[in-house]
């Protein structure tokens, strides 16, 4: 991806002053606070940031793709799953990034710099095809906009076990929001460490998970 053809590419049509160009992993640290999902996403293959006046205002990167993906038999069925393991593996890791994470200081959300920097990356991507998932989809369209292809997934089998252990006890999602009571402490924690989360809100994100299953956004660049 050329520094010089983002540059001219997105910063001429704009309107504002905002500049989308090539960053670094470096870029992430200033806005992670602002992301729902807290800790570092996996090995960081782009960058894409944006710039108003010197500041870096959003960011976006391009991780290296998750091993196991239930989506990609819905979106390129018969091609990472076959009987050999590594060959899935060697060709995934040519084939696919993944977008781990797209931020936006809150000071310039609502101006769609989101979907600018998304289309930037899918202008320009390391790869022929893009994925990301998305719990937030739902609310936040963006790669949709981009122009990703959104595909539904069905509750993992963490969410699962979750929903299960609070129809035992009686409970809906709606009951985490408003102090959970004692009694499902334990399948939280237990949600809560097999998705890898420390600290927050965490019966609030169980409750978004539970109402609003997770989405994926696949694009095929060499398939335009």
């Amino acid at each position: 991806m050329a520094h010089a053809s983002l540059v001219s590419r997105f910063s001429s049509p704009n309107p504002d002053s905002i500049i989308i160009e090539v960053g670094a992993p470096s870029d992430l640290a200033p806005l992670a606070r602002f992301h729902y999902v807290a800790g570092r996403p996996g090995p960081i293959a782009q960058a894409v940031r944006a710039v108003d006046d010197g500041e870096v205002v959003g960011v976006l990167i391009a991780s290296m793709p998750t091993l196991n993906g239930r989506w990609r038999a819905i979106a390129w069925p018969g091609d990472y799953n076959t009987s050999d393991k590594r060959a899935n593996a060697l060709r995934l890791n040519h084939d696919v990034r993944l977008i781990s994470r797209v931020i936006v200081d809150p000071r310039y959300r609502g101006r769609g710099l989101a979907v600018r920097l998304v289309r930037a990356y899918l202008d320009n991507p390391q790869t022929a095809r893009t994925e990301a998932l998305a719990t937030m989809a739902h609310a936040c369209p963006f790669f949709e906009r981009a122009g990703m292809r959104r595909i539904d997934l069905s509750p993992s089998k963490t969410d699962t076990r979750l929903l299960r252990a609070m129809e035992r006890h009686g409970l809906e999602p709606a009951d985490l929001l408003h102090h959970p009571p004692e009694s499902i402490a334990p399948s939280l924690r237990s949600w809560a460490i097999a998705r890898k989360l420390r600290g927050g809100d965490i019966p609030g994100r169980a409750f978004a998970a539970l109402m609003y299953p997770p989405v994926a956004l696949v694009h095929d660049r060499s398939a335009l």
